[in-house]
């Protein structure tokens, strides 16, 4: 065979008469909210009346799928690229949602005319960064929107930028989805016996870890034993622990790492710390709020203010204001109110977002046989 191809140990077996087959396309199930997005949208699926195939282009597995994996990463790139679209017409999808990140023009190219031709694209966007996913040639972006047949973004601000931004009229605003019914939280982590705020994502220069451990150091939480612990890997590693071992309060600053089961530091977290340039939509932030944790984050561009009510259930800061955001974090552990508020109004402030009603969404685009 010339692709891997297996069930999730939590997956279910696909059911006789499914209306439609779907072909989720990333590059893997690691590392961050957009491929913790990828997993969960395949959940969403499988647990509604679609049959359900995960094809990924790295050979990255760490979130739990739902459906048939398919691992291209342990080919060549031109190998896995041959024989994702050998794979598309053996099955010949109803759909193709695809969840890359869309760089090379050239390459995109490849895709919309020889890849995935004769199949229903549907494009997700989750970031404002608008070159990552349409690539950075207009002319190719305008390809891009002829060839498709919807792009869905994941937040209404996002699917307006598109609209303004390259007058394309078929947007769908559909947000990320989360959904608690498979997570042990009887599970802890015995190193953590400690109060502590909480940050993720990938550390990468645009989520400003470095600014966060500055604003922490000066701010009041380390006095009152609050720590930091920031969740996380790539290239800003090794930089963000030489920083913190430089630091005054380098006890109180935990770098744990990549870890699969977030939630749970989440829900143990007094609260949530966003320091992003941008976002698409801030998985995290509909994460840690799922379990009960409030959110501090900057009000950029797209996706937080959709997610915090000011004061109800988080803080909205000032967009790259870190003298803001110290003031912010000051607030969540010196007014015990604000924070209990917040907190006790949590879950709830997220119930639009359930994987329940995101999944009704997800089923009026797929079974719309007028698109």
């Amino acid at each position: 065979m010339f692709y891997i191809c297996c069930e999730s140990n939590n997956s279910r077996l696909v059911k006789q008469g499914k209306k439609n087959k779907i072909a989720l396309v990333g590059y893997t199930l690691a590392d961050g909210g957009l491929e913790r997005a990828f997993a969960s949208l395949s959940e969403v699926l499988s647990d509604s009346d679609f049959e359900v195939h995960v094809i990924i282009l790295e050979n990255k597995v760490a979130y739990t799928y739902y459906g048939t994996l398919v691992n291209l990463g342990m080919y060549s790139k031109f190998q896995k690229y041959f024989k994702l679209k050998k794979y598309l017409h053996k099955y010949q999808f109803d759909y193709i949602i695809d969840f890359r990140y869309r760089i090379n023009p050239w390459m995109e190219l490849v895709f919309l005319y020889y890849i995935y031709s004769g199949f229903k694209i549907i494009y997700t966007i989750h970031s404002s960064k608008f070159e990552d996913y349409f690539t950075s040639k207009r002319w190719v972006a305008e390809q891009i929107f002829r060839k498709v047949h919807t792009i869905v973004s994941v937040s209404v601000e996002m699917n307006d930028k598109i609209r303004k931004q390259y007058n394309f009229e078929k947007g769908v605003v559909i947000p990320n989805s989360i959904s608690l019914n498979k997570v042990d939280f009887e599970k802890t982590d015995p190193n953590i016996q400690f109060k502590y705020c909480i940050a993720i994502g990938r550390l990468v220069a645009m989520k400003q870890f470095d600014k966060l451990i500055e604003t922490y150091c000066n701010s009041d939480l380390p006095r009152n034993e609050i720590h930091l612990v920031i969740l996380g890997d790539r290239e800003e590693s090794e930089r963000l622990r030489i920083q913190i071992h430089a630091s005054s309060h380098s006890n109180y600053i935990h770098l744990l790492g990549f870890k699969e089961n977030i939630l749970l530091y989440c829900k143990e977290a007094m609260f949530l710390i966003l320091t992003s340039q941008y976002e698409g939509f801030g998985m995290v932030i509909l994460e840690a709020l799922s379990v009960g944790t409030p959110a501090i984050s900057f009000d950029c561009e797209n996706g937080p203010s959709e997610m915090i009510v000011d004061e109800s259930n988080g803080l909205l800061v000032e967009n790259q204001n870190f003298e803001a955001l110290k003031a912010a974090m000051n607030r969540m552990v010196n007014e015990t109110s604000l924070h209990t508020t917040c907190k006790n109004n949590a879950k709830a402030s997220i119930a639009k977002f359930s994987s329940k009603n995101i999944c009704k969404k997800w089923i009026e685009l797929l079974n719309n046989k007028t698109n």
